[in-house]
């Protein structure tokens, strides 16, 4: 089968699934990946194609709360700041969108784009509030909803960010469209996204000490042991942190010390309400219990 027909084959399915349809969108998606993928005499897609419909099927289920940036890792800004100190952030953080709030963050207003202040910074209002630009429409998502659902919804309200808010209407995370889009796709970046320094050093005899963003590839390599490859195929996670998340189903507390696979240890060194911060991996050996109680 030609590369243009396997284009257009995969174009018309991924019309499919955003067309608008009264059915539940992930039973469709569903059945029309399973009639792709299962059936081992079918070209129909390439084998890059395929795995992206598998991405889409491996998702089906997922829901926002699982790939979310927690509250306290969200960049906000306060309205009353003025538009030079919200473009230093921008450029600070890497980011050309940022979300506004009132008088906490638990009163997101909207968000903001470079191009939005740029008219302002090329006139030298630099010094004018931010309250006084229009806010760009941000869309409110329950944690509970499905990865595929919110990225339709948001895809047809040509909606880029969107806060998440509990039941008590508090937020507790934040996700942009990328975000949804990298779960099909994988990580999307670019030449201004800056590069993380996840830090992992030996602390003591049989012991390192991890920052929970790390990921496990780069643990494995400094520990050299392979904990996160027994049922590699089905973790969704690729961070110590979310790794010890799904052996504990809970952010532990500070101090609580997790049992691995094989002797591995985790201990609990920084914690917050919505995420692990920074873990102690103690290796199985003979000088554990000198390096847990250091």
């Amino acid at each position: 089968m030609s590369d243009d027909n396997q284009s257009h084959s995969l174009l018309n399915f991924v019309k499919n699934i955003f067309a608008p349809k009264e059915e539940d969108v992930r039973e469709t998606i569903e059945d029309m990946i399973e009639e792709a993928v299962d059936d081992t005499g079918n070209d129909e897609f390439s084998e890059h194609e395929q795995q992206l419909l598998s991405n889409v099927l491996g998702i089906k289920d997922k829901k926002v709360c699982r790939v979310m940036i927690p509250r306290a890792d969200i960049i906000a800004f306060q309205k009353d700041g003025t538009v030079e100190d919200l473009a230093k952030l921008m450029v600070e953080k890497g980011h050309s969108r940022i979300p506004i709030y009132g008088e906490s963050l638990d009163d997101v207003t909207g968000f903001l784009h470079i191009i939005d202040l740029a008219t302002c910074l090329l006139r030298g209002q630099d010094k004018m509030s931010v309250a006084s630009i229009e806010a760009n429409h941000i869309k409110l998502a329950s944690p509970e909803v499905s990865v595929l659902d919110l990225l339709k919804e948001m895809q047809q309200s040509k909606t880029h960010m969107a806060v998440v808010v509990d039941d008590y209407g508090g937020v507790c995370g934040l996700v942009t469209i990328e975000d949804l889009l990298e779960e099909i796709v994988g990580d999307i970046e670019d030449e201004y996204d800056l590069e993380e320094n996840h830090i992992i050093t030996l602390q003591g005899q049989g012991a390192f000490i991890a920052d929970a963003k790390a990921y496990l590839d780069e643990v494995r390599e400094v520990t050299g042991l392979a904990f996160g490859e027994e049922n590699e195929e089905e973790n969704e996670v690729d961070t110590i942190g979310g790794y010890v998340f799904e052996l504990a189903q809970r952010i532990p507390n500070k101090g609580e010390i997790i049992e691995g696979h094989e002797g591995v240890k985790f201990k609990i060194i920084d914690v917050n309400p919505s995420r692990i911060k920074k873990i102690m991996i103690i290796l199985p050996t003979n000088t554990e219990a000198q390096a847990v109680n250091e």
